[in-house]
């Protein structure tokens, strides 16, 4: 009652302030009275219903240009309702006019600087406003089906209160649900809409209904507020709901109104069930809209479109693909515009299913799906809402791509009815506009009849024919329909041979043309030529050049042959090959004809043109044979088993494949007393059986179980045979392939194969093996003791004459140490050789050389292997075998420390050229090998108690650097190994570059002023003593770093590491550089002595260096400023 009251004592005084040179008639004031009174029932209904109810939001994040997401959206809902920021509604995205509407705000409230950036100071003070922000609500609940009836309510992504914007179109102001009870289907006939508030009916342009981006109704009426939709004739499924959007278009309304929109009471909704019996809404009435306040912006307006029809070609054949069928220029002003849908209604006398695939262009680019075909209503609905639709000021071009399929001899038009029919956005604003249409009824395009095209099918055939070939394809003709079903009267055809004699039927018979459809087409010419009269060709005739022609159905008796529209048929013209056929090419041939071709559905005629096959060869040869190039000269030696004495390539034509039922194979010279057991096979099956004793210069022949050449490929026939123990040294061709027989695949002709002369074999020799040390093997290092699975070292064996594979059955490898076996221990276990991943086998206990002095290769341990499965090298091949082993741990005993190892294939002298300990053989010959050593001897490896590695890395620029007094050069990194402490003792450290001189190090002595090891975990220079080289500008100098003796150094716990800063004095000591000249200084970790550690602590360590592999270490190189 107190806001009623207010409100009319506010609106007595805007009356009573009406001077009286301005009165206006009663009639005026109280139409006055009347809208303001409408707006304060509209305000109180909203705010007892809750709809447009504010709220507030928590902002916790800094908002500036770029800016998007929810933070985004409430913040510009804010600058709304305070009437800063003039669009429809929040677009989430922080842009230039967001950026000039919050500066406003700022400056409003006295926030400064008022430049538009929403900081800490200003979030701080939006944050403590009450009620002030509307987050973006659906409005509304989630749909909840009744048993019966219809069910009416708000949708939950009703439109939120905001601005309409004058001269918008079809903006969505209302979305309501209407929902049908599980009992049954209703169907919606009228619905009435009340606008409130102080916007007059004459400011609503249009009004919509809007399914799923549709206009699915307009108005019929509006009157006195009441918006009304009849005739809906909208069908909602039992359980299911259609959820219908309120649209309007706005024009000439006054900046600063209200407006809202309402379905008032069920009985503004009609509707019947199933058996049109009036049914009464359901639902929490009046369904109340938010509130819009009408705004007008300028600098720049509202964005305009206006879509013109342009010409585009008015005919079309029938089937044509990809056609241009609409055109339409956009003109935009103001401001860039998304277009969101275009509908385009299809009219014409042609079938809409036959305007297939259409596509919608934009400037050249295809925007939005591909239309499977225009629907049954007409209707070609492109629904633009994810696609880049954007249209710039200025003119775009829009386009219609279609497949016209169909309808020869009728018209269609791509048509835009209404300016509802095209829905775009203002980019600036955010808001619908209103799309003016010029012309929108399109052009008029004419479907001509359909087309016929003959070509040659891709898959037509190539290469050879055979003779006595029945029903063999000569040529393939690919025709299609395109637009309209065809029928093929008569189709005039020829054969152009080459090499024959004057009589056709000795070469080809019962000539007939099929389709891939399984139909004949005509009839078979059984003997040609036939008594054909043809239509293009006359007198079907077979011509002493060789050339035949001749028809299938004349203008007098067509064949009537039907192709359906948009099918595309291939045509095979065959015949049988006459076994007596002497011709050597044939190339068949369309010879084309006029007239022959009628469109089923225009009944209009057109022509075919000439087509001309592949020229094919007749085969002189079925099949050809030939010794095998792929397989050359084998070398075996006495007793190989199963060895391939033959290999043959037999090779069918391409007219057609060969079927082999037997082989016949001719021994050669010394084939009694070198071979036995002669076996044929194809790939890995044996064809026909073996003969076990053969005699020499004698047949063979096999049958076995037919096998197929296919037409131009090629099949392998190998021979093999056991080589005899007491073989005679050969050296000639084993074998001959005499003869085969088979008959051709398709013809079932007979076919024979040529001799051919096998491989040259040769029968001596023996397999030899080099065996080395592998590139790849362990370079010179150091193990720790407990360690495992260490490479000790890499060798590679190789058969070198291409005799046979070689099988190792046994080895011994050689550990060579320092001195003899009594002072040290093997220190070595579990040593294993690996074929890659694979451990091939391991060896027993380690035995001490039995020769400890009078070796050649010093004091030692042997390991015998022994392999259960031998290692195979194949023949002119290599293998590498990694041996790896474990080193014994300290507390077994079972190592010496600071003891060196070599590890290399062992001899009967423990290393000498000759007698090596491996026994290799023939892998099927068994016969012994012969070992050729080549220094397979590994790096050397060292055992230690415990280990000690080095790493460095530079510190500061490498150029241009400053000199100073305290210059960190780089880092120099110890770390112990796991296996226990180390104590280091000593740093030597190298000089060089043109900053040293004779007085850098110097310094009276002091040379650690200039060159120090400095702890950065303490703070403080490493204790120890320090000594010097004399430096020369240009040469190299070295720095002593001497930290303590045997256990009293720089102690490192197992697994610890310590890193120390090499400091040098830059500044002082050192010449200044010429002008533009740059002095430099290098320092490196240059030998493995320049480090040495004792690596043990508890007195029985060993001094110990670096290994090879981590030096020369740079630790920095760098130069300094030029001219200081």
């Amino acid at each position: 009652m107190i806001s009623v009251a207010l409100s009319v004592a506010t609106l007595v005084g805007i009356v009573g302030a009406t001077p009286s040179a301005f009165a206006q008639s009663s009639a005026d004031l109280q139409a006055q009275i009347a809208a303001l009174l409408a707006q304060i029932q509209m305000l109180q209904s909203q705010l007892g219903s809750g709809s447009g109810s504010t709220g507030s939001y928590n902002f916790t994040t800094d908002l500036t240009l770029g800016s998007k997401g929810a933070d985004v959206t409430a913040l510009q809902q804010m600058l709304i309702n305070k009437g800063f920021l003039a669009i429809a509604a929040p677009t989430g995205y922080f842009g230039s006019m967001t950026q000039a509407a919050l500066g406003k705000f700022q400056a409003s409230v006295g926030i400064s600087p008022a430049a538009g950036y929403f900081g800490p100071k200003t979030r701080a003070y939006v944050n403590s406003m009450s009620g002030v922000v509307t987050p973006p609500s659906g409005g509304g609940g989630g749909v909840v089906v009744p048993s019966s009836g219809l069910s009416v309510g708000l949708a939950s992504d009703n439109p939120v209160a905001g601005s309409l914007l004058n001269g918008a179109g079809r903006v969505p102001v209302m979305a309501v649900n209407f929902t049908a009870g599980n009992s049954g289907a209703v169907n919606l006939n009228q619905v009435k809409f009340t606008k409130t508030g102080v916007v007059s009916d004459s400011s609503i342009g249009g009004a919509y209904l809007v399914e799923n981006g549709k206009v699915v109704a307009q108005y019929v009426s509006l009157n006195q507020g009441v918006i009304t939709f009849s005739n809906l004739g909208l069908s909602v499924g039992a359980g299911q709901t259609r959820k219908l959007w309120l649209a309007v278009d706005v024009t000439g309304a006054t900046a600063g109104n209200i407006v809202s929109f309402k379905l008032n009471a069920a009985s503004d909704v009609t509707a019947a069930d199933s058996a049109n019996t009036a049914i009464t809404a359901s639902g929490a009435f009046p369904l109340m809209g938010n509130s819009l306040t009408v705004s007008t912006v300028s600098n720049p307006a509202l964005a305009g479109l206006t879509i013109t029809s342009s010409t585009v070609g008015s005919t079309v054949f029938a089937g044509t693909q990809n056609v241009l069928v609409s055109q339409w220029s956009a003109s935009v002003t103001n401001s860039k515009v998304k277009l969101s849908s275009l509908k385009f209604r299809v009219t014409g006398s042609a079938n809409k299913s036959d305007i297939q695939n259409v596509k919608l262009y934009v400037n050249g680019t295809q925007v939005g799906s591909t239309l499977t075909s225009v629907d049954a209503s007409g209707d070609a609905y492109f629904d633009l809402t994810n696609a880049n639709a954007v249209l710039n000021t200025g003119t775009s071009n829009l386009q219609v791509y279609a497949d016209v399929m169909g309808s020869p001899s009728y018209t269609f038009q791509f048509q835009l009815l209404n300016s509802f029919d095209a829905y775009a956005v203002d980019t600036q604003y955010n808001s619908s506009i209103t799309v003016t249409v010029n012309g929108g009824s399109g052009a008029v395009v004419t479907i001509q009849q359909g087309q016929l095209t003959v070509s040659l099918a891709s898959d037509t055939p190539t290469g050879n024919l055979a003779k006595g070939q029945s029903n063999v394809t000569l040529a393939k003709f690919k025709i299609y329909a395109a637009g309209e079903a065809v029928k093929v009267k008569f189709l005039d055809f020829s054969l152009t041979f080459t090499g024959v004699t004057s009589t056709l039927t000795t070469q080809i018979k019962n000539v007939a043309l099929v389709d891939d459809a399984g139909g004949q087409v005509g009839t078979t010419i059984n003997t040609p030529p036939s008594s054909n009269t043809c239509t293009g060709s006359g007198v079907a005739a077979y011509s002493a050049g060789g050339v035949y022609n001749d028809c299938f159905g004349t203008s007098g008796s067509p064949i009537n042959y039907i192709i359906p529209a948009n099918t595309t048929r291939v045509l095979s013209l065959k015949g049988d090959i006459q076994t007596g056929a002497t011709f050597t090419t044939v190339t068949a041939a369309l010879t084309g004809n006029t007239s022959n071709l009628q469109g089923l559905t225009s009944s209009q005629t057109s022509n075919t043109g000439t087509v001309t096959g592949s020229s094919l060869s007749l085969a002189a040869n079925a099949v050809t044979t030939a010794a095998n190039s792929a397989v050359g000269t084998q070398t075996f030696t006495k007793n190989t088993a199963n060895a391939k004495i033959g290999s043959y390539a037999v090779t069918a034509s391409s007219a057609e494949g060969v079927v082999i039922s037997n082989v016949t194979i001719q021994t050669g010279a010394g084939a009694d007393v070198n071979y036995q057991n002669l076996a044929v096979k194809i790939g890995s099956t044996q064809f026909g059986t073996s003969y076990s004793t053969l005699s020499a210069t004698t047949s063979y022949t096999f049958s076995g179980t037919q096998f197929t050449v296919p037409a131009g490929q090629t099949t392998i026939i190998d021979v093999y045979a056991d080589v005899l123990s007491n073989a005679a040294t050969q050296n000639g061709a084993a074998t001959t392939l005499s003869s085969c027989t088979g008959t051709g695949s398709s013809s079932n002709s007979s076919v024979s194969c040529t001799a051919a002369t096998g491989q040259v074999v040769t029968i001596g020799g023996s397999p030899s093996l080099t065996i080395g040390i592998d590139s790849g093997t362990a370079p010179t290092g150091q193990l720790v003791m407990g360690s495992t699975g260490n490479s000790l070292a890499s060798f590679r064996f190789t058969e070198t004459t291409n005799v046979e594979d070689v099988k190792i059955t046994d080895l011994v490898i050689f550990q060579r140490v320092a001195t003899n076996t009594a002072n040290t221990k093997s220190s070595f276990g579990n040593l294993t050789l690996y074929d890659g991943a694979t451990a091939v086998g391991t060896a027993g206990s380690a035995v001490a050389s039995a020769n400890l002095v009078t070796s050649s290769s010093g004091a030692g341990y042997n390991y015998a292997f022994h392999f259960a499965t031998p290692v195979v090298v194949a023949k002119s091949s290599s293998k590498t075998l990694v041996l790896k082993g474990d080193v014994a741990s300290y507390v077994s005993g079972g190592a010496t420390d600071n003891a060196t190892s070599t590890f290399l294939i062992g001899t009967s002298t423990e290393y000498a050229a000759t007698s090596s300990i491996v026994t290799a053989l023939g892998n099927s010959s068994n016969a012994g090998a012969t070992n050729v050593l080549s220094s397979p001897v590994g790096n050397t490896q060292t055992v230690l108690r415990s280990a000690m590695t080095m790493s460095v890395a530079g510190l500061g620029s490498t150029s241009g650097r400053a000199k100073t007094s305290i210059d960190d050069i780089g880092t120099i990194t110890f770390a112990a190994s796991n296996a226990g402490s180390v104590s280091l003792n000593q740093v030597k450290l190298t000089i060089t570059g043109s900053l040293p001189t004779s007085t850098f190090l110097s310094n009276n002595g002091a040379a650690a002023d200039d060159v120090k090891l400095f702890d950065p975990s303490t703070g403080a220079v490493v204790q120890g003593t320090a000594t010097s080289g004399a430096c020369t500008s240009g040469g190299t100098c070295t720095f002593t770093f001497t930290i303590g003796t045997g256990t009293s150094g720089y102690v490192l716990s197992a697994g610890a590491s310590k890193t120390f800063n090499v400091r040098v004095n830059s500044f002082a000591h050192t010449p200044a550089g010429a002008n533009g000249v740059s002095q430099t200084l290098a320092v490196t970790v240059n030998a493995t002595t320049d480090v040495t550690y004792v690596n043990a602590l508890d007195g029985s360590g060993s001094s110990v260096n670096l290994p090879a592999t981590v030096v020369p270490a740079v630790v920095n190189s760098v130069a300094y400023a030029s001219g200081t």
